[in-house]
């Protein structure tokens, strides 16, 4: 029964998804600019990255940051939909059906999920069409399953927000916050080698650091001092925190007056 109301959420998001195009081509505006418009404009740092053992052109070395870039605030910002349903009512008619508050949360962000590496898909074939190079074109396939189980867990952040949130105007500046810093705290842009020590040590412990990483390698085949398994093992670790703690609230504050 859960996974079945968990399915009939999932797929009335996607629903939603599918009529907002507008939506779909402001979401793809900011990291199309990014990596055409700021991976050239960065181009002459390739020997800067270098130096660090990265054998390959900027926009090869950013190109995997701007995909999880994408990632971030496709799922980051999904959350905005649960706000719509408490303000039109449509979940108030949710909660008080036989669902369970943990298959709504659940199905809201497998759909941001979802649509967050569609999102992503659309990034890496404009990487291609301008110059970006793969070791193999089949990582794409790894790559996509990265991004959806990465977007699970922001996308649990956004629900959280979303629940707790009893304004729009909180929503977005919480969200605002958190999507940028966390982007920035990465190696999405420039390598760890390059940040200060005491900025190097907080992004390693930001999530966003290990999958950058492990996506680069993948595209690249340049490994960057962090193992496969270590990244697997912190995003793991932060996927299943997250569900847990956006089910936990999700339950908690979901039916409080908004």
């Amino acid at each position: 029964m859960m996974l079945y109301d968990t399915y009939t959420v999932f797929w009335r998001e996607l629903k939603r998804y599918r009529k907002s195009r507008s939506g779909i081509l402001i979401r793809l505006i900011q990291p199309a600019i990014w990596i055409i418009v700021i991976g050239h404009t960065f181009a002459g740092t390739k020997p800067l990255i270098q130096s660090v053992g990265f054998d390959g052109s900027y926009l090869e070395f950013m190109a995997p940051g701007v995909i999880i870039l994408t990632a971030i605030f496709t799922s980051i910002f999904g959350g905005v939909n649960t706000l719509w349903d408490r303000r039109y009512g449509f979940m108030n008619k949710a909660l008080v059906s036989p669902a369970s508050r943990s298959s709504i949360a659940l199905g809201k962000m497998l759909a941001i999920s979802l649509i967050s590496a569609m999102q992503s898909a659309l990034i890496i074939g404009i990487a291609i069409l301008i110059g970006v190079s793969f070791s193999n074109y089949l990582v794409i396939i790894p790559i996509m399953a990265i991004v959806i189980l990465f977007s699970l867990g922001f996308s649990g952040i956004s629900v959280v927000v979303a629940a707790t949130a009893k304004s729009q105007e909180t929503f977005w500046g919480i969200i605002n916050f958190l999507g940028m810093p966390l982007f920035m705290l990465s190696p999405a842009l420039f390598p760890l080698e390059l940040l200060p020590d005491w900025l190097a040590t907080i992004a390693r412990l930001n999530p966003v650091t290990y999958t950058v990483l492990l996506v680069r390698g993948l595209m690249t085949g340049v490994t960057e001092g962090v193992s496969t398994a270590l990244s697997l093992g912190v995003i793991g670790a932060f996927v299943i925190a997250m569900i847990a703690l956006a089910s936990y609230v999700f339950t908690r504050e979901v039916n409080k007056p908004f």
